[in-house]
């Protein structure tokens, strides 16, 4: 999302420069918050629990995938848009989480039945490193996320 900013054209030449820098800051201020992801996954977990499907599972450990925080699509070895889009709930800042969740009906999707995704990053941490979820119905994966 851009930013709306106005510049009257004001008779001093000193002014007009002053309102274009402030218009600048605001916009690398605006770009500067919402840098993308670059997230490695760490760890996964699943409701079911049958060794043929931990193992599959377990394939997406040490793999990539990115984040567009504008759009909240993910892209790599892990995906929440197919033919529906996410939804980006929060932004994230210092006081709250990376929120985006997609949901694909039943009629929507290409399978048997419907599918819901959550991604979670906390970008409150104070750390390069920013500790994320992703539920993919019942399978959850676990890792961090870096900006980039």
């Amino acid at each position: 999302m851009q930013p709306l900013v106005l510049v009257r054209r004001l008779p001093e030449r000193g002014a007009g420069v002053a309102a274009l820098c402030m218009a600048l800051l605001v916009e690398t201020a605006t770009a500067q918050a919402l840098r993308d992801y670059k997230c490695i996954v760490e760890r996964v977990a699943s409701a079911d629990a049958s060794a043929i499907h931990m193992k599959f599972q377990m394939y997406f450990v040490g793999k990539e995938f990115t984040v567009d925080r504008r759009t909240g699509v993910m892209a790599g070895n892990l995906k929440n848009s197919y033919t529906t889009s996410p939804v980006v709930v929060d932004a994230g800042s210092t006081e709250n989480s990376f929120k985006a969740v997609t949901t694909l009906r039943k009629e929507q999707g290409l399978g048997p039945g419907s599918n819901a995704y959550l991604l979670v990053v906390n970008e409150y941490v104070d750390s390069p490193k920013k500790p994320f979820l992703f539920a993919e119905n019942d399978d959850v994966y676990f890792g961090t996320c870096t900006h980039f």
